[in-house]
This record gives C-alpha cells, structure tokens and sequence, in this order.
C-alpha cells in the first residue's frame, strides 16, 4: 500500500497539470488561434487601444522514473493511529495512540520515534504506543516505528500533526 501511495504522489504534478491544460484548451479564450477576437488594453474612456499579444503554451508532461528503493519485507505498516490534544496555555498535550502491524517474525524490536529521535524501544511483536507530548502552538510533531534486528531496519511511513 505505501509503494502504490509513493507511486501516486510521483504522478500528482503531471495529473494536476494535464487537467489544467485540459480545462483550459476546453475554454476556448478570445485571443487564441481559433478565435476572431483580439484582447486589448483599453483605459477606462476606451480612447486608445494597445494590441496585447497573447502566446498559448502547451505543456508537456514531465515523466518520470519512479526511484527505487530497498523494501524490506518486515518493515511495519499503519493499522491505525488517533490523537486527541487537551488546549493549555500557548500550545496543547497531544496524546497519540499508534498502531501498527507486525509484519516479520525476525524482528528484536521496535523504535518509535517522534521529530527524528527515538523515544521508546520496545519488545519484538510490540504492535501499539501511546506517547503524550506538550506541542508548543504552530508546531507538529512527526512520529514514526521502525522495525529492527541485526540484518535489516524497516520503517513505518511518518505521522506529521500539531494542536491547534
């Protein structure tokens, strides 16, 4: 599911900009090579003309070559997580309940780490965290497990959320 998410996030700006040409080649603007009508800039009396040259460009979609990159088959995945945020005094206590599934049975362990650094290590089969954290107002906090033992590591992909 996360590779078909990744896949769909490469492909969004070329999607969003054919949709756009296509609306607007279907909007037939005066101006264009298929209409009579020349756009002027007028002053407000409409006294003078000034021709205003309009030059339609056509956009080619960029594609590209999704990157590769290693997956390792115990990496753990979402299976839900929550959050509820208690409003303090310039900011809120956040509490995230994370969890997630087990998908390897080679694992010694799990990390769960909030904005890049590791604040619990768990047991291998782990699959649930709850963290409570104080988040200062227009700040967020990024949460993510990663599934480990000797050989490999394997993430979960990264939770970003704040208290408003």
């Amino acid at each position: 599911m996360a590779i078909i998410k990744a896949k769909l996030k490469t492909l969004k700006l070329p999607l969003i900009l054919l949709t756009l040409v296509a609306v607007l080649s279907a909007c037939n603007l005066p101006g264009g090579p298929s209409s009579p009508t020349q756009i002027t800039d007028r002053d407000p009396v409409g006294s003078a003309a000034t021709p205003i040259q309009i030059k339609l460009v056509t956009l080619t979609p960029i594609t590209t070559v999704p990157l590769t990159t290693p997956f390792t088959p115990g990496a753990p995945v979402w299976s839900v997580y929550d959050y509820t945020c208690e409003l303090a005094i310039s900011g809120g206590m956040m509490t995230m309940n994370l969890a997630w599934t087990d998908h390897s049975n080679s694992e010694e362990g799990y990390k769960v780490y909030r904005n890049g650094l590791v604040i619990a290590t768990l047991a291998s089969n782990s699959t649930f965290y709850v963290d409570v954290a104080f988040v200062a107002t227009g700040k967020l906090l990024s949460y993510s497990v990663e599934a480990f033992n000797n050989d490999w590591r394997g993430s979960t992909s990264t939770i970003i959320r704040g208290c408003q």
